[in-house]
């Protein structure tokens, strides 16, 4: 029966995983364990070689290729098969994994004996056993003087001669002692008790002590005190039971030098056989003690280094089942340790989605031999989150180069990855923003610009890298300016404005800059990043848009909200500083007559002279602004008294005397004014009041006469009497059905469909006749009656919305006007409340509001139209142009409709500024979602010119004058019958 059969039936072969310390250690650290002195030697529990390290090879005589194919039971002295077993069985089985010291002769190649001496260990993982490792030395020599020592103790005695009796003991002893005194190793006898009867001068080298002192009991005191205690206990064991004395230990010499020994001592008898003493030998084993700690301490950083690594790390063996990992491996994979990763595969564990990818990866690098680096997989958590891997395999190989697997490294990437994709988005939208955007550095130097700077510029990256931004100073701003971005940027790392700045071709352009710091943790500025839109046409149009808002397009006055706006800060003015002023309200007389007689162009170019003579009469301190239609107003300051006034006043009337000429016949036209002066603060200690007074002031010129002015008197208050008395009548005309709702069609332009109407209040006074909306309207606002009458309109309107919704099968929209008193003072949900109960809704009816309403932004005003909107009511701004406001309403409320005032669209063929501007509000509407409704559209030629702005809506006289419902139904039939034909 063979060896290999022996060990086989005794130790069965363990499928137990290998650690990573033992592929690592005796595979990829074989280098390593080259360079050491000591045999260092790896066997399977079935005797077959792991590995063999270089000072083993070369005693023994094989080179790697052969360790790989041997077993330790075909180059162990087959003497020695017995004990190597009985040896193998105390491994495995007994209390310990470490025998102590162990003496085996090995044939080398060429059949000759070498006896090793060594530490050897069964190596297990999880109290599985999976090989032995041992470090030997070669201890030949050393055996061959013990064995001449031996030899003559053992040689027989002549007892025929007294002389050869005692020389032969003499002769022996002398050939002992020249034995020992030339041995290699520390040499002691001790008789039967332990007394130390000889110690050669090697042993005194070693442990340093003299003979004489070491004699007796005195060799125990070279023993290292921690060592000492062991060391007896095991001597006297070995005396006791007559055993060989093999030990590994320290003496410690006076001088603290700590030497680690190897001793061994064969018992000696006598003739009879009784134990005479010890004779033995001490090795100087400090180096191997001292290459053994290092080797373990080597081994076990390599472990701790692999399982606190920062990175993930596994190995499997050819069937692609785990032989091990480090604990963030085991952890990524959801296991509670490493244990239960061991033995499993892929397909166990949260990234069983990845596992073939994974196994496939693995195969060909144990196929091909060839690692596989650093590329990215990703892997399931066992939260089920998906993360990115940045992983590397190599091949597995054991001492003789053998695969016998896969070891693996990976990163989790997932958090790199995320700011490489961040990173690449901020790059891409950098390069594809359409805005400007560029950066300079800490010394305000331009580093980098995107293409849409260069768009904007015309200035390409080589034109501004290395340079300061100073070179596109337009010269618009001065320096302190420049000074207060820097201190903001230094206080508050942002700036943000205006600024003008110049092309790269010398042109200006307007741009809205964003500038923001960028500092190193430390706080040091890193760089300055500057975003910027080229917002030159933007404020060209808005300028447009600010100058029709404030400006008469006709005159180039200021309009009726710049002349209030500066009015009031004139006010607030003379107050501040007690300065008194005077306000003038002018009304041509007879203008119409001109109007109706020479056509608008002639009106206008009447107006546009006016408005130079009256300017021609006041100083530059002063203001002309025309309030519209063949109002004026003039405001003139430091006026205490009609000592100024007057002259000028007069002056104005003189000068609007003189004749106007039109026309190639030198045909003269005349024109008078009447004028109504009030002063501040006498006659009104605020701008309404002053306005009110001026306005009365003027009425009592025209009623005295026209062609005058008049100072406001007390006496004036009799046209307040009057309005009363109008307020009184408008408050019985209900009852007396005075009060009509009328109706104006609203066409869609795309379809010139009838589908809107605004509906008209109109007052048919008893005896009075048709009082205009805007007499009695501003009465029933000042009064509170437009509650009343605003819900009236609302009323009617819905019953006939409802009526011909019934009759025709689809809903018209009617526009409803609704004051700011109506806001202030109207229940919010009534109107709401009332489509409820009709079952209408709210997009059935449209609210019109005007521009002053939303630049007064109160939260009354803000709560209506959000509610109009949830109920989907929509809003339209009445009168779209003719007020001085910021277009910032626009942006801050929903608005549905832009309602372009009929004075615009009355010039929209003459007037080339009024065709602009139309223009101008559609595009404008158009961009910001918002539609258009032209009012008083009177000629085809207005239609068509709308048509081709792209206006949504028209209403006006050119398609129906407001009409009474009847006769709105009558058209909405029309319309159907035309529909169905």
């Amino acid at each position: 029966m063979s060896n290999d059969h022996i060990v086989s039936e005794e130790f069965p072969k363990i499928n137990a995983p290998i650690h990573v310390s033992t592929i690592l250690s005796e595979g990829q650290l074989s280098e390593l364990f080259d360079e050491i002195k000591d045999l260092i030697q790896s066997v399977a529990l079935n005797g077959h070689f792991l590995f063999a390290n270089r000072a083993w090879r070369e005693t023994l005589g094989y080179s790697v290729e052969e360790v790989a194919t041997l077993n330790i039971f075909n180059i162990i002295h087959p003497d020695h098969h017995l004990h190597y077993q009985k040896f193998l069985q105390r491994m495995i089985t007994g209390d310990g994994e470490s025998v102590g010291l162990i003496e085996i002769p090995f044939l080398s190649k060429d059949r000759q004996i070498i006896v090793l001496e060594g530490n050897v260990n069964l190596y297990s993982i999880d109290n599985l056993p999976i090989a032995i490792r041992g470090i030997f030395r070669n201890i030949s020599k050393r055996k061959a003087v013990e064995a001449e020592i031996s030899a003559l103790k053992e040689k027989p005695v002549d007892i025929t001669s007294q002389n050869r009796m005692e020389m032969a003991p003499c002769n022996n002893e002398q050939l002992f002692r020249g034995l020992t005194e030339v041995a290699p190793v520390g040499i002691f006898r001790t008789d039967a008790t332990g007394k130390c009867l000889y110690v050669n001068e090697r042993w005194c080298n070693i442990a340093g002590m003299d003979a004489k002192t070491a004699s007796g009991y005195g060799w125990i005191a070279a023993i290292h005190p921690d060592d000492c205690a062991r060391v007896m206990n095991e001597w006297d064991k070995a005396v006791q039971y007559h055993r060989q004395f093999l030990s590994e230990y320290r003496f410690q010499t006076k001088e603290q030098i700590i030497t680690w020994i190897l001793g061994h001592a064969q018992a000696e008898r006598d003739q009879n056989g009784e134990l005479a003493g010890y004779v033995g030998t001490i090795t100087d084993i400090t180096d191997q003690k001292m290459k053994e700690a290092a080797l373990a301490e080597s081994r076990n950083l390599l472990e701790t280094i692999i399982d606190t690594a920062p990175v993930r790390i596994f190995w499997k063996d050819r069937s692609l089942r785990f032989l091990g990992c480090n604990s963030m491996f085991a952890r990524d994979a959801g296991a509670k340790s490493v244990q239960d990763v061991i033995g499993s595969d892929d397909y166990q564990w949260s990234w069983r989605a990845q596992a073939e990818s994974y196994r496939n990866d693995d195969q060909v690098v144990i196929n091909s031999g060839i690692p596989k680096l650093a590329y990215e997989e990703p892997q399931t958590t066992p939260d089920g989150r998906m993360i990115w891997l940045r992983t590397s395999k190599v091949p597995l190989r054991n001492g003789h180069q053998e695969i016998i697997g896969v070891l693996g490294i990976y990163q989790d990437i997932t958090k790199q990855k995320r700011i490489y994709e961040s990173m690449r988005l901020a790059a891409t939208i950098y390069q594809s923003s359409n805005e400007a955007i560029m950066v300079t550095d800490e010394n305000d130097l331009i580093i980098h610009i995107n293409p849409a700077f260069t768009r904007m510029t015309g200035y390409e990256k080589a034109d501004v890298v290395g340079k300061s931004p100073e070179i596109f100073r337009s010269g618009r701003h001065d320096a302190v300016f420049y000074q207060d971005i820097r201190r903001r940027l230094l206080n508050e790392d942002y700036w943000q404005g205006e600024i003008w700045d110049l092309r790269k071709d010398g042109t200006a352009h307007a741009k809205w800059l964003n500038m923001s710091v960028i500092r190193h943790p430390d706080g040091r500025i890193h760089y300055h990043v500057s975003q910027f839109t080229d917002i030159t046409e933007k404020k060209k149009k808005d300028e447009l848009i600010l100058s029709q808002a404030n400006y008469d397009q006709l005159t180039g006055l200021p309009n009726r909200n710049l002349f209030k706006d500066r009015l009031e800060r004139k006010i607030k003015q003379s107050r501040r500083i007690g300065q008194p002023l005077s306000l003038l309200f002018l009304d041509l007389d007879h203008f119409k007559d001109i109007n109706d007689t020479l056509g608008h162009d002639k009106g206008d170019d009447l107006l546009r002279e006016v408005a130079a003579r009256i300017k021609s009469c006041i100083t530059g301190t002063d203001t002309v602004a025309r309030l519209g239609g063949d109002e004026f107003a003039v405001i003139l300051s430091d006026s205490v008294s009609n000592q100024r006034v007057e002259p000028i006043a007069s002056h104005i009337i003189q000068n609007l005397n003189k004749p106007f000429n039109f026309n190639q016949n030198r045909t003269n036209y005349h024109i008078s004014t009447s004028i109504g002066i009030a002063f501040y603060p006498q006659d009104g200690a605020d701008m309404k009041s002053l306005m009110k007074h001026a306005d009365q002031a003027m009425y009592a010129a025209k009623l005295e006469g026209r062609n005058r002015f008049c100072y406001f008197t007390p006496s004036m208050q009799r046209e307040a009497y009057e309005k009363m008395a109008l307020i009184h009548d408008l408050r019985e005309a209900r009852g007396r059905n005075e009060l009509q709702v009328y109706y104006q069609p609203i066409l869609e332009l795309s379809s010139g469909r009838l589908i809107k109407a605004e509906a008209l209040v109109r007052w048919k006074h008893s005896r009075r006749g048709m009082i205009s909306p805007t007499v009695f309207i501003p009465l029933a606002e000042e009064s509170g009656l437009i509650l009343e009458i605003g819900e009236m309109v609302f009323k009617q309107s819905i019953a006939l919305i409802d009526q011909w919704q019934k009759r025709l099968g689809y809903m018209i929209q009617i526009s409803v006007n609704m004051s700011p008193v109506q806001f202030k003072f109207m229940n919010k949900f009534s109107w709401l409340d009332e489509l409820t109960q009709l079952g209408l809704p709210g997009s059935c009816i449209n609210v019109e509001i005007t521009e002053g309403l939303l630049l007064k932004d109160s939260a009354i005003v803000q709560e209506y139209l959000l509610e109009f909107r949830n109920s989907g009511i929509e809003v339209s701004i009445d009168d779209f142009g003719t007020g001085f406001s910021s277009l910032s309403y626009l942006k801050k409320f929903d608005i549905d409709y832009l309602k372009i005032d009929h004075s615009f669209i009355s010039q929209l063929i003459d007037s080339e500024t009024d065709r602009t501007l139309v223009e101008a509000i559609i595009v404008m509407a158009h961009k910001l979602g918002i539609k258009t409704i032209a009012e008083g559209v009177e000629t085809k030629e207005q239609l068509d010119l709308l048509t081709q702005f792209d206006c949504d809506y028209v209403q006006g006289f050119f398609y129906s004058e407001p009409i009474k419902g009847k006769a709105f139904e009558k058209l909405l039939f029309e319309q159907l019958n035309r529909t169905k034909q």
